[in-house]
């Protein structure tokens, strides 16, 4: 699968009590993957939008801990696109390459005045091509 690499860096807050990452840091690193992507293929998120990318659904699998001091890489692609919505998958790796979580996430295209999912336009379809043909197999 081709994915996008964005290091992070592990900050001290990013630790729980038993001095691992904690859950929560995981979703701001897998959000960081996301708006890479959305910015990518200009699906920015902007208040008063009256259309654009709502996240509808995050799976997150935990294989391994990460820890204070380190960096990790949070890589994202693409697994597939449907008529309303995208399906993105992340690996988090930690600083040795060791895939630490494993995550999908399904991103809709919504229309915030009818509350509604509407379809993918032949335009944003375009940029996830040109975006996936920027990236190499990972």
């Amino acid at each position: 699968m081709k994915m996008q690499k964005l290091t992070l860096r592990i900050d001290w807050g990013d630790l729980d009590l038993l001095g691992h990452v904690n859950n929560v840091a995981i979703i701001r690193y897998l959000q960081a993957g996301r708006v890479m992507f959305m910015e990518h293929v200009g699906l920015p998120a902007v208040v008063g939008m009256k259309t654009g990318p709502i996240e509808a659904a995050t799976e997150i699998q935990f294989t391994r801990q990460l820890h204070f001091p380190g960096s990790v890489d949070v890589y994202t692609g693409v697994r597939e696109v449907k008529n309303t919505s995208i399906i993105l998958e992340h690996r988090i790796c930690d600083s040795s390459g060791e895939v630490a979580v494993k995550a999908m996430e399904v991103i809709v295209h919504f229309d915030f005045v009818n509350q509604t999912k509407i379809p993918l336009t032949d335009e944003i379809r375009s940029a996830i091509a040109a975006y996936l043909e920027s990236l190499e197999e990972c």
